[in-house]
């Protein structure tokens, strides 16, 4: 007779999902199905692994300051990619940690992060109550001020790509990394 273990909460669906599109809006290296499927259109190629790979690789580092992240996202379902652009203060490398241990403290299960020259792949999977969730992402770090992030997200139901270009545009106006963005006000018309 099987031997159950005692039920656990599970994150939802749409926590794992948003939790992965914040993982990506913020920097970092992301997430590609790691399902042995082929990566999507337009994803940076990967070398063939090297003879001997490192015990541990580190992410890329990038400075902190001003960044935007132009966001293309495509589901099967909807036939033409959605495009959104984001300006904000932020330091990707601290970010992209804080969620990378946000989304194992739900119970996500990360391979362990591979390198090869400036690519970074990861992936993890996420028990949810309808499923597992894969997510696949290759990171091209071009610079410590820009990187562009093609990633995968299967479940049983769809298959969902994403891309995301981002750049660092300058430092930041005001408090530092973090501080939200002032609107632009005019000063007041004087009589």
């Amino acid at each position: 007779m099987p031997v159950r273990s005692p039920a656990r909460k599970t994150p939802s669906w749409t926590t794992l999902n948003a939790a992965a599109a914040l993982l990506l809006l913020a920097p970092a290296a992301g997430v590609y199905a790691a399902s042995g499927h082929e990566p999507p259109p337009g994803a940076p190629e990967t070398a063939a692994p090297a003879a001997t790979a490192p015990a541990s690789v580190e992410l890329p580092t990038f400075r902190s300051g001003l960044w935007e992240y132009r966001r293309t996202f495509m589901r099967p379902d909807t036939g033409s990619p959605q495009v959104a652009t984001t300006r904000k203060c932020a330091d990707p490398t601290v970010e992209m940690r804080e969620k990378m241990e946000a989304l194992k403290k739900k119970g996500c299960q990360f391979a362990p992060l591979k390198r090869t020259n400036d690519r970074y792949i990861s992936s993890w999977v996420c028990q949810t109550p309808t499923g597992a969730m894969r997510f696949r992402d290759v990171l091209l770090a071009k610079d410590a001020d820009s990187y562009l992030d093609v990633s995968e997200t299967h479940t049983r139901q769809h298959v969902t790509q994403q891309k995301i270009e981002a750049t660092r545009r300058g430092e930041c106006p005001g408090m530092g990394s973090g501080a939200p963005l002032a609107p632009n006000r005019k000063p007041p018309r004087r009589p």
